[in-house]
């Protein structure tokens, strides 16, 4: 994957972020912890600093996925970021931290996690989170954005970001509404934003369909493929939660939560998580 060179005006930041970047990398730094941006960073570093698609809604919060393999280093690089470079702890979620009136979510993976993909770590509120697929993701050789020629971050692939918010909607579908609103805006343009890797590895589809959305979500789905193959249970919950979706017209969750985004009808929809599913397991 490549280097791409965006703003911090293009993910829908202001330049005195950049404090705030550099107190976060000396704690990274300090104790050796790899990481990459997810959530909404990632989502308009593509979209709009990358291919100058205005996204559908912004957010002020950082969220970072961190590789950590023992607990104890967690809480020390808290405590480091706490103490030593300004940053606020909240009462009510463990995993975030406030600089700035900037909300940055710490959200560790790797060895730290149990058999269920869960973490559990010290504090008050939310004290644990589930990180399926952060793992698979990170492991799918990440590209990277440079802000503003200060900062350099792997961030998540658009495939990596469509798989991590699917996983986060299936865990709370009542609160995680604008997860599949997200992934519908990132389905509607991703011909426009992968059109060369479609023509060059993927013009099979063209000889069996027309309709550049339906091939995109198609493509979609055979590159989240790559990531989720890397563990077996994590492919097969995300082939349950295609399934659930596309077996059952009149009682996907998934096409009745699109339709806000592009007002259209369950048949489209479904038709569409039909090509993402066929990607995906084919």
């Amino acid at each position: 994957m490549g280097l791409y060179k965006i703003s911090y005006e293009q993910i829908g930041q202001q330049p005195e972020i950049s404090t705030l970047m550099w107190a976060q990398e000396r704690g990274f730094d300090k104790f050796g912890i790899d990481f990459y941006l997810i959530g909404a960073v990632a989502r308009d570093a593509w979209m709009n600093g990358i291919n100058k698609i205005a996204p559908r809604r912004t957010t002020g919060d950082i969220d970072f996925a961190v590789l950590i393999n023992d607990k104890g280093v967690y809480e020390q690089l808290k405590e480091y970021l706490i103490n030593e470079e300004g940053f606020q702890p909240t009462r009510e979620n463990a995993f975030v931290l406030i600089k700035d009136n900037m909300e940055v979510d710490l959200l560790p993976f790797g060895a730290i996690e149990d058999e269920d993909c869960k973490v559990t770590v010290q504090g008050t509120g939310y004290t644990t989170v589930h990180v399926p697929g952060f793992k698979e993701v990170y492991e799918a050789d990440l590209p990277k954005i440079e802000l503003d020629g200060d900062h350099t971050f792997k961030f998540s692939t658009l495939p990596g970001i469509v798989l991590l918010k699917l996983l986060a909607w299936q865990d709370r579908p009542e609160t995680r509404r604008d997860d599949i609103k997200d992934i519908s805006d990132i389905l509607n343009h991703f011909f426009n934003m992968y059109d060369n890797e479609i023509w060059e590895n993927h013009h099979d589809l063209f000889d069996k369909e027309a309709d550049l959305k339906l091939i995109a979500t198609r493509v979609m789905g055979r590159e989240m493929r790559k990531i989720a193959l890397r563990n077996e249970k994590l492919f097969s919950r995300i082939e349950g939660i295609l399934n659930a979706n596309t077996n059952d017209l009149p009682n996907s969750k998934m096409a009745a939560v699109m339709i806000e985004y592009f007002d259209n009808t369950m048949e489209d929809n479904v038709l569409l998580l039909q090509q993402l599913k066929k990607g995906f397991t084919e």
